[in-house]
């Protein structure tokens, strides 16, 4: 599932990384404003438009954009499920590890920041996805929970 149109991506692949890492965050924090009114299609366009770009911008700087990749792909993910498609949420996670276990340069996690290996970890076990928000992303909260209930059709 692409959500960047091959237009647009091939005018942000010109980017400079850093307008890179501020549109991602741009998009990011008007998917959080969306996630509050529980507007899932926006999240998703715009969650899923951010992670599209972290991985345009990994092409170029593999060292970078893992962290924003892990959670741009976890709100698109999450947002994804809320809408009941479960097979285009499979399809972002498989993109996600795809990408960030492919890159030559594996981030060695300098500076504070987590590295690629963890991002993965954290993909992977979504009981460690809350805290991995409160470290990087000033959200005032995480827009899930962690367990998502289904209503039951009870058949008598």
């Amino acid at each position: 599932m692409e959500f960047l149109c091959p237009n647009h991506k091939r005018m942000f692949a010109d980017l400079p990384l850093d307008n890179q890492q501020d549109l991602w965050l741009s998009w990011m924090e008007h998917s959080r404003s969306h996630s509050q009114q529980q507007d899932w299609d926006n999240v998703i366009a715009l969650a899923g438009s951010a992670f599209d770009l972290a991985c345009l911008a990994r092409t170029r700087h593999p060292e970078t954009m893992h962290v924003e990749l892990t959670l741009s792909a976890i709100i698109a993910y999450r947002s994804l499920q809320m809408r009941d498609r479960a097979g285009h949420a499979r399809q972002m996670v498989l993109r996600a590890l795809d990408n960030l276990q492919s890159q030559t340069a594996r981030h060695t996690g300098l500076n504070g920041y987590c590295n690629t290996d963890e991002c993965i970890e954290v993909l992977l076990d979504a009981s460690r996805q809350p805290g991995f928000f409160a470290d990087y992303l000033n959200w005032p909260s995480f827009p899930f929970s962690q367990h998502r209930v289904r209503p039951a059709r009870v058949i008598h």
